[in-house]
Order: structure tokens, then sequence, then C-alpha cells
């Protein structure tokens, strides 16, 4: 008798997911509806993404700022997982990326006409969720067809003190608390989606999660 060990959650596996889900609705409703459908749940499951991410940074007595959305960011990636350069640090920071883990899957699977919803709302939704006054501007992504991901995050103002400081909460506090494992990001973007999934189509909604995950 041999034991299997399951394989443990990537952003691979994360990205798979939020494109078959995707596709599971668009082939349901039609690719209108179903960019409609699938968008409105990436926006729910981003705040929450985003609130809980508040939550914990205020009980470490850290303000909702543009600095602290970094230090309390959930998702873990290895360096070799992004390619990102700092184009701008003040008044405002722009990152721009020319690689990612879910853009790679997508192309690699043929699924970036359904994974490039997830990228048109999935960062501003977060920061939303985080605090509503932050503004993020979302310049180019790479899976509707741009060379590169380009983004400005709004008044972050990353001044030598900032990114310091910014440094010291990656490591120190929260530190690597702040960060989810893949598992539970996946179980809960399959929660949150098929909740919304549920109250837009109803009793149509079982098969469709259904198909995504088969």
């Amino acid at each position: 008798m041999t034991t299997q060990t399951a394989e443990a959650f990537t952003p691979k596996h994360h990205a798979l997911m939020v494109a078959w889900i995707s596709e599971a609705v668009v082939g349901a409703v039609g690719t209108e509806e179903g960019e409609r459908i699938f968008r409105s749940g990436v926006v729910k499951y981003g705040n929450q993404r985003g609130r809980r991410m508040a939550m914990r940074a205020e009980a470490n007595g850290h303000p909702p700022t543009m600095t602290n959305y970094f230090a309390y960011a959930e998702v873990k990636l290895k360096r070799s997982d992004l390619e990102m350069e700092l184009l701008e640090r003040s008044p405002h920071a722009r990152w721009r990326a020319s690689t990612c883990p879910w853009t790679v899957a997508w192309e690699k699977n043929d699924l970036m006409d359904y994974g490039r919803y997830f990228c048109r709302e999935i960062d501003r939704a977060v920061v939303q969720g985080f605090n509503d006054d932050l503004v993020l501007e979302v310049n180019s992504i790479m899976s509707d067809g741009a060379a590169y991901c380009d983004m400005t995050f709004m008044d972050a103002n990353f001044t030598i003190p900032k990114l310091a400081g910014l440094g010291w909460k990656k490591t120190v506090r929260p530190g690597r608390s702040a960060q989810m494992p893949w598992e539970y990001h996946g179980g809960h973007l399959h929660k949150t989606l098929g909740d919304v999934i549920a109250k837009e189509l109803g009793d149509e909604a079982p098969g469709v999660m259904a198909t995504a995950l088969d």
C-alpha cells in the first residue's frame, strides 16, 4: 500500500481555479453576462481580502495607509514568481511587472480569455477593501494583451524612511503572520465566487461550480 501526499497549493493552482470558474460561468450564460457575474464575484473576494488585511493592521495599531497595504499583503510569492520594477517612488508609487504566475499559467493552458476578468478587478478590489479612501490606478494588464502590468499606487510617497519602515514590518511585525497559505486562498476563492454565482444563477450554480472543479 502506497501513501500519496497531496501537492501543496501554489499561485498556479489559484490561477487555474480562477480561470476554470470563469470559463464555466461564461459557458453557462455567455460572455457578456458571464463576465459581469464573475467580475462581481472577484470584487467581493478582493474586498474581503482587503478587509482582513485592515483588521490585522488595526490590531497592531497600524493605520490603513498605502504603505501598510503592502506590509499586510496576504499573498506570498517567490522572487522567481514575479518580475517587477519600481518606476516611480514619490509622490506616487508606480510598479511595472513583466511576468506573473497567473498569466504564465493561463497562457500555458490557453485560458487567458477567462483569467483576464480576474485581473480587471482584483488589485483595485483589495485596495478598496483595505481602505476605500486609497486609490490604485491600473494603467495596463498583461492578460488584456499589454506588454506589462502597470499600476500606480496614488500618494504612496515611498521615501527612504517609509521604505525602511515597510521592510521592518514585512520582516518583524506583522512579518509572515500576515501571509495566508495558498490552500486558504483557494478555499476562499471557491467559497466567495460560489456564493456570488449561487445568488446570480440559482439552481444552475451547483452545476457550474462542479464543471469548474471537474
